[in-house]
């Protein structure tokens, strides 16, 4: 039996998510992300791909925190989304570099309370990997909430 998780941590603005190595789609430049006008803030924008629009979503901002300045080593990562009502199937998440990949067992993983700040239906854990905290999010819930906005949207 293979204990073993291959994962990727994303450092975001003051956080890290976590997320299975197999959730990852690519890895694409934050220039590429085109802004969407009259937007929230969590809303970053539109990567076009093959013909179809991937939006693009600041976790810190979905979770309550601000969005990070834009840095040179600013990143996009590329997510299948959890169901198949977006259009590309997939979501994109700014990150604050490139992930990197992981190999964790049950051993090397220790649950950690909530912050204060998380919303406890986008956050589903906080982990201890080492000496390093990081964020298991809901991808159905960032879902949803782009969900919410197009049909907002669409009903305007």
């Amino acid at each position: 039996m293979n204990d073993q998780i291959y994962a990727v941590l994303m450092a975001l603005e003051g956080d890290t998510l976590l997320l299975p190595n197999a959730a990852v789609i690519e890895v694409i430049s934050r220039d590429t992300v085109r802004p969407v006008e009259d937007s929230p803030a969590w809303l970053v924008g539109n990567y076009e791909s093959n013909g179809r629009r991937v939006p693009v979503v600041s976790f810190e901002v979905l979770n309550g925190g601000q969005l990070p300045e834009t840095a040179r080593r600013s990143r996009v990562v590329l997510l299948h989304s959890a169901g198949k009502h977006l259009e590309a199937h997939a979501i994109g998440v700014l990150t604050q570099g490139y992930p990197h990949l992981v190999t964790l067992n049950r051993n090397a993983i220790a649950a950690t309370p909530l912050r204060h700040s998380d919303r406890e239906d986008l956050v589903l854990s906080r982990v201890r990997i080492a000496s390093q905290e990081a964020v298991i999010p809901d991808i159905e819930t960032i879902e949803a909430d782009l969900l919410r906005l197009d049909m907002a949207g669409s009903a305007a």
